[in-house]
């Protein structure tokens, strides 16, 4: 059975041969991965050339972004039959816990894909329907999104719970927050995406000039788009013309500092962007703790997602997909057979966005 791996000591992704899964047994289902959604992860593991296998195994099966279709339902499963669409969750707890699943500590967790357990790159794998989120059929097309959107939504809704905890529950209703995102790929896209079905007003910060197509589709996203080439991220007035939430989607640590002068006082910094394997640099933190002190803010950072993320997520991709099909659509820029995805785990197509790879259904 094909799938899409990375191995120890190789930057390269290789094509392996999975076993064909069981039959499901007690509340379990087997799915068909009809459509995997290519990720920076996915690129970052490779570039490690250390990825978390599974115990026992050689290699780790990529692939976490991924809508899939049941296709045999096991004894005691009663919520879910043949010919639902789902999209699965990423992380799984690993024991019984305390806390929710994406805030669990390394060790208590895995992850489908990323983290010792093999991901959605087979055409067919087990799974319970706990991990699973329904799909409606008239967002087939862009479902795929669910999980990036998620991680996005998370970033937000935390943020919200931290800044109406400590400003009221009114905080960031009436007016809502002035928020910028960094960053012109997938999470900055998702992170668009999100507040806009919340109708909050939102910029987008890149390198592209304004007349390229990952701008011009930030703005009809409805974003006004803020190029790196002609904006000062150090406003003379942050309190008129900064911002109060800022979602980091690049990982840069020296955008994430340039960016942090913007935000006004109360404001939230969302880190939802990181490298692997991050290097040491010599940047002027003593400004940002400054800042942070002065003016009250918050630095967060979140990662993976909870169901109230994936949730909203597919609520807000119905919504779109009602208003904005053809943007949304317009989100992935390559649709590939998977024996075809290889260079794609390697390389970003210059103003591509979301790769997508689409499976044999027969």
């Amino acid at each position: 059975m094909f799938a899409i791996a990375a191995q120890f000591g190789s930057t390269v992704p290789m094509i392996v041969d999975a076993p064909e899964p069981s039959p499901p047994g007690p509340g379990q289902v087997l799915c068909r991965t009809l459509e995997l959604g290519v990720c920076g992860t996915d690129r970052e593991i490779l570039l490690s050339a250390h990825p978390a296998v599974p115990d026992g195994a050689q290699h780790l099966i990529l692939g976490h972004e991924c809508l899939a279709r049941i296709e045999e339902v096991g004894p005691e499963v009663q919520d879910y039959s043949v010919g639902d669409l789902v999209v699965p969750a990423v992380r799984r707890a690993s024991g019984k816990f305390p806390h929710r699943v994406d805030m669990l500590a390394f060790g208590c967790f895995v992850e489908r894909g990323i983290w010792h357990e093999h991901g959605f790159s087979a055409p067919w794998w087990l799974d319970r329907p706990e991990h699973l989120f329904r799909v409606d059929p008239a967002i087939r097309r862009v479902a795929v999104l669910a999980e990036p959107l998620a991680v996005a939504e998370k970033g937000i809704n935390e943020a919200t719970v931290v800044q109406r905890a400590r400003l009221g529950d009114q905080a960031w209703t009436d007016p809502p927050p002035r928020v910028l995102v960094t960053g012109l790929g997938p999470i900055g896209f998702a992170a668009v995406i999100a507040c806009r079905c919340r109708n909050w007003p939102v910029a987008m910060f890149g390198r592209d000039p304004d007349s390229s197509y990952r701008a011009q589709l930030a703005v009809s996203f409805g974003a006004t788009y803020l190029p790196a080439s002609a904006l000062s991220l150090d406003p003379p007035d942050v309190e008129r013309y900064g911002f109060d939430l800022i979602l980091e989607c690049t990982g840069s640590d020296e955008v994430m500092l340039r960016s942090a002068r913007s935000l006004a006082s109360r404001g939230v910094l969302v880190w939802l962007g990181s490298t692997r394997q991050p290097e040491a640099k010599s940047l002027n933190v003593e400004q940002l703790m400054r800042d942070a002190i002065l003016r009250n803010h918050i630095h967060l950072g979140t990662v993976n997602s909870a169901p109230r993320d994936f949730v909203e997520a597919l609520k807000h991709l119905g919504r779109l997909w009602k208003s904005q099909p053809d943007e949304l659509e317009s989100l992935i820029t390559a649709r590939v057979a998977p024996p075809d995805s290889l260079w794609h785990y390697e390389h970003r197509q210059p103003q591509g966005i979301k790769t997508v790879l689409e499976y044999d259904e027969s």
